[in-house]
């Protein structure tokens, strides 16, 4: 494998982020330096991205994500008008994050968009059967699973893959 076909750096991915780019798609190393070198700026955010150390493995990044969320809903709930749009916004990123991941448990490493332990265990033992589920379908499992067992993330995380295969059949991966 060419290494410019590879999946983007961490590095790549986070200057990124931190200018404001969301990518829809898995990047390659080439088209992430590609939009780096369009993004108006100084050298020095990019040197200052490169000093930072890795984002931390967790095995808790489920529940920590699921928190988050159901933080975000608490501020929506609470918020005043004038930050009404803000926390709705942050809602939506942390509901976002929280599909990524799940979806991430279903992807081989080389199409994962987040490193975390907890990803690569899951995708290991439950989510190597699986096709990559869209994230209705995701958010779809999530709700159900929220709504019948609390505490199913830390717990039981199998149930996510239990209820993938019982309404999503056509996600399962054939074995040829």
């Amino acid at each position: 494998m060419n290494w410019t076909d590879e999946p983007a750096t961490w590095k790549q991915l986070k200057y990124l982020k931190q200018v404001g780019y969301q990518p829809d798609h898995v990047l390659t190393k080439t088209e992430a330096a590609a939009l780096i070198s369009n993004f108006p700026g100084h050298p020095q955010a990019l040197v200052a991205v490169a000093k930072e150390d890795p984002p931390p493995l967790t095995k808790h990044e489920a529940r920590r994500l699921r928190e988050s969320v159901e933080n975000a809903r608490r501020a929506v709930a609470d918020a005043k008008r004038d930050d009404f749009e803000k926390s709705k916004t942050a809602l939506a990123q942390a509901i976002t994050k929280r599909q990524q991941f799940w979806c991430d448990t279903c992807r081989n490493s080389g199409r994962v968009l987040g490193a975390s332990l907890q990803v690569h265990d899951l995708y290991q033992k439950f989510g190597c059967r699986f096709d990559s589920p869209a994230n209705c379908e995701v958010q779809y499992i999530l709700d159900a699973l929220d709504s019948a067992a609390p505490l199913w993330d830390q717990e039981h995380p199998e149930l996510f893959y239990q209820t993938i295969e019982l309404n999503f059949p056509h996600l399962l991966r054939r074995r040829e």
